[in-house]
């Protein structure tokens, strides 16, 4: 899940130190070009310029436009090309030429001042309230303060662009008020221009002003004392409700308090390994940053969806926050993909020395499983991988990490721990949870579900498992093998029933084999609590019937994290049951919110949620067309043996009325697979009747999972089988069997016919 976060690499001191070289090398040369503007005859080269330009004739207004902009960047005399552009085009077309290269340029600079010095500016003075105070004045206020500045000729142009973009007034009240604010003074030096009598008079600043003149002398200079009294007003405003909040804020020694904790964390059982999770995924005392005035991006959820976009877009340069009210990481590292593959990993261990005579290895006594030490084990692990996904780690990525509950409060803005963050772009990954059933007496009586199930420190000697899908097999095998006696309840007639039939016959004949009680056709009707016991009862087939466990653990299904996000204020529909509503470009229905990951889409795997991720990146910040449609995605069940699946079923194909052929090779028949005596299994690939082009894939093996890759990278890149059948494949090795499989298809390209012509060809080059 880390892919993007490791290649977009920490922020560290030394990047601060470049930024300021790079502050102080454009401060340089800012008074490189001050100086020559003084020194330089600056004017009459400007004027010399026009004059030139007096020969483009229709091109002259576009060219004098487009050298406003670079005037404007570049510190030079924009009054000169103002009245020039007055004298050449005349009052219409040169009011109309000035004022887009004006404003072009002002937008220009402005924008260079906000994203070369912004930050840096702000982070030094960040501890300086009177700053900070007329920043926020300046924020609040920006249209009614830039309109009047605009309207005064008493603030340079061109220095006010770049000290405009240090301030937190947005870019859209900047450019509003300048397009506004421009208007007057552009028509006054406009019209002056078109009284001059040459050029030289242009380049030297003497044209009859007169009484216009004299009238626009007096509304700048009211426009100046107006704008100096108004931000002096709102900025002691705003200083005084600084100095307020900061002395509400402050304790005994006068140490800034931190912002209120929504929840305390916690990870049971307390020891040091959870300790270390979540000093990791949600550190006690963590002080959300300042937010800026406004981000390229805010992410909800800081699951896999939430992370990997976080890090991809913060490593392509844009602001992001990233907002997580429980634990970084998510359902993947928390309760789902890592912890599961732990405890896996623990229950294969006891099954391999449990068979460890199959390979001719004696056991003295009997393996005994210490439950306690493989939970603490998963935890040692979890809180190792951890880092990863630290709030820390992604703080130094570049990201604004918000820890709280999150809500939107408008199209475009959302709240969290009582800060507002305005967004251009938003994502929600909130991800899922387990369905709980609405079984009566199941709440009263207690149950586990993948959030709970990993904290236990005793293992359950009876353990009912609710749901035959991937999660529920898995759990009742891996505790199953771990010594407790298990009963998987599935109201369908077969587990895994989603999967290739063949496929889950296998897993289904392993269980029965292993022990596990498989109760399929069943029809729960209650659960109560007798004797300290917890008695489950149902029917079969109409008959009924009970059974008594220790712990109950649930794995039907899951359902999205919608709630409480008042997705509504934004405008996002949405349901408690399919989660967000998306189109195939993640787009919610408000097109500057997307959705990724467990809360929008069908499949809910760590390994979609990633690739969703990447399709938002794009598409969010570079108005990409990437689809989700277009993934190809493959999965696994981690069972022993493991089932991978990629591309369609047989079904899948029937119902869209393709033709198909099937290719299929058992693992009984394939050397490697018999020598490991895992040969339960088998490969099987579907193509489209009549070419070798690959439709879908099952894999049934040990490791199942690692093998389908090989065919969903033949599917991604449009690779036939019959190219596959050409791969050398390590012998001996069980990936053998896709090799083999292909080789079953080209066997079939040997028709009668071409058999014949081949035996006529050889005969007569004996």
């Amino acid at each position: 899940m880390n892919n993007i976060a490791e290649k977009a690499g920490p922020r560290s001191g030394k990047s601060t130190g470049k930024g300021f070289v790079r502050i102080v090398f454009i401060i340089v040369i800012a008074i490189i070009l001050l100086s020559a503007v003084l020194l330089l005859p600056v004017k009459q080269y400007l004027a010399a310029g026009l004059e030139w330009t007096q020969g483009l004739g229709v091109w002259g207004p576009l060219f004098v436009a487009g050298f406003y902009v670079l005037a404007a960047v570049l510190f030079l005399p924009g009054s000169v090309l103002t009245l020039g552009a007055g004298f050449l085009f005349g009052v219409p077309l040169g009011i109309l030429t000035v004022w887009v290269g004006a404003n072009l340029g002002a937008f220009a600079a402005f924008l260079i001042g906000r994203t070369v010095a912004r930050d840096w500016v702000a982070q030094k003075v960040s501890g300086n309230p009177k700053f900070a105070a007329i920043d926020e004045a300046v924020r609040k206020e920006g249209f009614k303060i830039v309109l009047l500045l605009r309207l005064s000729p008493v603030f340079p142009f061109n220095l006010l662009n770049y000290a405009l973009g240090l301030t937190k007034v947005s870019f859209v009240n900047y450019a509003v008020a300048s397009l506004i604010g421009m208007l007057p003074g552009t028509l006054m030096y406009v019209y002056f221009g078109s009284a001059a009598r040459s050029l030289a008079e242009v380049a030297a600043g003497q044209v009859e002003s007169g009484l216009a003149g004299r009238i626009f002398f007096w509304i700048g200079l009211a426009a100046t004392v107006a704008v100096t009294a108004f931000i002096t007003h709102v900025a002691r405003r705003s200083l005084k409700e600084a100095e307020a909040s900061a002395a509400s804020e402050t304790k005994e020694h006068g140490v800034p308090a931190p912002p209120p904790v929504e929840e305390k964390v916690e990870v049971l059982p307390d020891d040091g390994h959870n300790r270390e999770l979540v000093s990791n995924a949600h550190p006690p005392g963590w002080i959300n940053p300042q937010p800026a005035d406004r981000y390229n991006l805010v992410i909800i959820g800081a699951g896999t969806a939430g992370l990997v976009t976080a890090a991809g877009a913060a490593g392509l340069g844009a602001k992001v926050a990233l907002v997580e009210r429980h634990l970084m990481g998510g359902d993947c590292l928390n309760y789902g993909c890592v912890p599961s593959k732990a405890l896996i990993r623990s229950s294969r261990a006891y099954a391999e020395i449990r068979d460890a005579e199959n390979y001719g290895i004696q056991v003295d006594g009997e393996a005994t499983i210490d439950f306690s030490s493989v939970m603490e084990r998963m935890r040692k692990l979890r809180a190792k991988i951890s880092h990863h996904d630290s709030a820390k780690r992604f703080r130094d990525l570049g990201v604004d990490v918000f820890l709280g509950t999150a809500r939107f409060t408008g199209p475009n803005t959302i709240e969290v721990a009582g800060t507002s963050l305005r967004f251009k772009k938003a994502v929600i990954a909130t991800g899922a949870r387990a369905v709980r059933p609405t079984l009566k007496g199941l709440s009263e009586a207690g149950f586990l579900t993948n959030e709970t199930v990993f904290s236990l420190t005793e293992r359950p000697a009876r353990l009912a498992v609710i749901g035959g899908g991937p999660i529920g097999c898995e759990m009742a095998q891996a505790f199953h093998r771990l010594g407790s006696q298990v009963t998987l309840f599935h109201r369908n007639d077969h587990i895994l029933d989603r999967e290739d039939g063949d496929a889950a016959e296998i897993v289904q004949s392993r269980f029965i084999k292993e022990g596990v009680r498989l109760i399929l056709k069943s029809d729960l009707k209650e659960v109560q609590v007798v004797n300290g016991e917890k008695v489950i009862h149902f029917e079969v087939d109409g008959t009924p019937d009970s059974i008594a466990v220790d712990e109950i653990l649930v794995g039907a299904g899951r359902a999205p994290n919608v709630e409480h996000l008042n997705l509504e204020a934004a405008g996002v529909h949405h349901d408690t049951r399919k989660g967000v509503f998306v189109d195939d470009y993640l787009r919610t229905t408000n097109p500057a919110i997307f959705a990724a990951g467990d809360v929008s889409m069908m499949y809910k795997f760590t390994h979609t949620a990633d690739a969703a991720a990447r399709i938002v990146i794009q598409n969010a910040l570079f108005k990409g067309s990437k689809k989700l449609s277009a993934l190809t995605v493959p999965w696994c069940t981690y069972t022993d043996p493991e089932i991978a699946h990629v591309g369609m079923y047989e079904h899948d194909a029937i119902k869209q009325g393709i033709e198909v052929d099937t290719y299929i090779r058992h693992l009984g028949d394939v050397d490697r697979a018999v020598l490991d005596e895992e040969d339960e299994g088998f490969v099987k690939i579907h193509v489209k009747k009549g070419t070798d082009r690959i439709l879908g894939a099952t894999i049934v093996a040990a490791h199942a999972g690692e093998m389908i890759s090989e065919l969903t990278l033949a599917m991604v890149g449009k690779v036939g089988l019959g190219t596959i059948a050409g791969v050398i494949h390590p012998y001996p090795t069980q990936a053998e069997a896709i090799r083999q499989a292909a080789d079953a298809y080209n066997r079939t390209r040997l028709t009668p016919f071409v058999k014949k012509l081949f035996e006529k060809w050889l005969s007569w080059n004996r």
